[in-house]
Formats: C-alpha cells, structure tokens, sequence
C-alpha cells in the first residue's frame, strides 16, 4: 500500500507525531511519501532533511496542486492522508483529481467551523487524536475514529543507569503568548523552593526570572533522561514518561501530576488546558515531589510502564493501518483504471 502524507513543517508535537507515524507505517510495510507544505523551521534543512534520509523516509517539499499532481504520477499512491488543516482542502482536490480516498487527522478542537464542514462529509475517514476532539466532529463524518497519539518507547526510555534519583525540574513546549503565565508561576514556585532557576526548551526565549533558557533541542532524549521531572502537555509529555519522569500537565493552564488516578479521570486528556488544578495546587504538586523521594521515584517508574502499556507508536501504526485497510479495496492490477490519464493530465 502507498500512502501520500500532506503536512507542514512546524517545531511542534503534531510534526514530530507525522513524522514517527511515517516511520512506523514504514516498518510494517506500508511504503510512505511526505510532501511537505510550509516549512517553518530552519532545524528543518540543518538536522530534519538528514534525519529523514538516515531513515529511508521518501519526501518532498512544496504542496502546490500542480506539483502534487506531477508527484502522484509517480508515486501512485493509493491513499492521501492529510495531517495539517492548511492542507486539508488540498488533501481534497488531490484526491478528487486523482480518484483516490483521503484521510483527515485532527491534532485539536476548533474544526467545527463552516469551513472545514465539506472537507469532513468528503473524506474517507477521520482521525482524532482523542475523545473530546472526536466527539466535537463526529456530525461531520460517520468514520471517525480517535487513535491517541504514541511515542518511539525504544527510543524514549530511563537511563541505563536509573539508580539515582533524579529530581531536577525542566520545561518542555513550544510557547506563545498564552502559555506563559502558567510558566511564570512554575518558575517562582522552583525558584522559591530550590534556589535553582527553571530549565526551559522551547522555541523562543520568553525571558522570565528565574529560568534559563534552551533553543529547541531536535533531540529530546538525553535532556529526558537527566530531568526526572518535566512540565509539559502533548507529545512531549508523552514522551517524558516514557522517559522515566514525572509530568506536571501544563500548557495553558494547569492540569496535574500525570498520575494513575488523573489518567483514569473520564475526561482527561494531554492538553493542559482544561484548568484542572489552581496554581496553589502546582505549588503544593512541586513542593510533593521534591521532599518525598519515595514518591517521585514511585510516579517516575509508573510512569515509564505507562507509557509501555499505552503510549506506544507502534500500536498507533497499526490502528492507523487498519483504517487504512477498510478503505483500500486490493485490486488484481493496481492503478491500472485510477492511473489511466490523458496527455493533458496535469490540468492548468
């Protein structure tokens, strides 16, 4: 099966999801071509294009319509899967043009717009990333399924050597404007309790007191690996517990210690921005973890087989593998019908 991915180029948690879904989709058999749209990110050209080569990940760049046309003579796919909302409707065109099914996946809320509406009711299927997503689209497609997002567990684990306590604080995101007041607080809250400023990685330097600040790291894991605790939401928090940490859930408000109890909550979910918990609560959380070792060492390793039991990308490959199986019909002579274009295929 050949599947053609459309997806910007962000430094965000939803491109890091594309790209670990190509790979794993790739390892199960199924043969992967990303073309990618905007690029937003000079990492992109200085560590992503040689990252994506080391893997044997087929891709591109550039989604004009016409380019895309010239791409599918080639490659053939049978399936377009679109992964970012700016190239949902040329997820549609593509595929209308060159009669093959697509597939949209929603990384958040806020696609219950008129404009997405035709988009929803033509595609093939529907991806959520999860319940609540799900429930906010599910008018719009009668096939929607939520697949969570996964991380590479392999990839993403403790320290060979886990036998000390690790219990430094670090933050973990992409930032803007409304993130950081929650960020703000965690770092007073760090500061005030151990005379050390807040680690942070991100995209831009916010410049709050208290914190020192760390360009985006194109590698997570050893900066994972020598935390022990990490403020974060989606992807990345996903991949902290793996990693072995312990995860305040924050992105835009807080939300908890990631914990057996949070986890089985109905409405939980990675976001942060539920407002779970008041910031009193995430100074009482912090003070908690730092004073009892007993108890962050018991959430680190909950943590991590949490993540192995239900956090793993390769289980996401293959859900998102049988969605694309329902809509792929095998035929004796592929693209023999599909591909049988005139010498004017392209269109203007």
């Amino acid at each position: 099966m050949k599947v053609l991915f459309l997806s910007d180029f962000f430094l965000s948690g939803q491109t890091t999801h594309v790209l670990e879904l190509a790979k794993q989709l790739q390892f199960l058999g199924t043969d992967i071509h990303i073309a990618f749209g905007t690029i937003h990110s000079k990492l992109f050209r200085t560590h992503y294009r040689h990252d994506l080569a080391r893997q044997k990940l087929s891709f591109s760049e550039g989604a004009e319509l016409k380019k895309l046309l010239s791409l599918c003579h080639t490659f053939k796919p049978d399936l377009i899967h679109s992964q970012s909302s700016t190239l949902f409707q040329r997820a549609q065109l593509l595929a209308s043009r060159i009669g093959v099914p697509y597939i949209l996946t929603c990384h958040g809320l806020g696609f219950n717009h008129a404009r997405y509406r035709y988009l929803f009711q033509d595609a093939a299927a529907v991806i959520a990333i999860g319940p609540n997503v799900a429930q906010e689209i599910s008018h719009l497609n009668p096939n929607v399924t939520v697949i969570l997002n996964g991380v590479d567990t392999h990839r993403f684990h403790p320290p060979t050597d886990d036998t000390g306590l690790r219990k430094s604080i670090i933050y973990v995101g992409r930032l803007e404007q409304k993130r950081i007041e929650p960020l703000r607080h965690l770092a007073q809250i760090y500061t005030e309790l151990t005379k050390k400023p807040l680690g942070i990685i991100s995209n831009w330097n916010p410049g709050l007191p208290g914190t020192r600040f760390r360009p985006w790291q194109a590698d997570l894991v050893p900066h994972l690996q020598s935390a022990g605790i990490v403020a974060a939401c989606g992807r990345t928090a996903r991949e902290a517990l793996s990693a072995g940490n312990v995860v305040l859930l924050m992105q835009q408000a807080y939300d908890g210690i990631i914990s057996p109890g949070l986890v089985n909550v109905p409405n939980f979910d990675f976001s942060g921005n539920l407002g779970r918990f008041s910031y009193a609560q995430l100074q009482s959380d912090v003070k908690g973890l730092l004073r009892s070792n007993y108890r962050l060492k018991k959430l680190q390793t909950w943590g991590r087989r949490y993540a192995l039991a239900h956090l793993s990308s390769e289980q996401m490959a293959r859900k998102t593998l049988e969605v694309y199986k329902k809509l792929v019909i095998p035929q004796k002579k592929p693209h023999q019908n599909r591909w049988g274009f005139d010498d004017n295929w392209l269109g203007d």
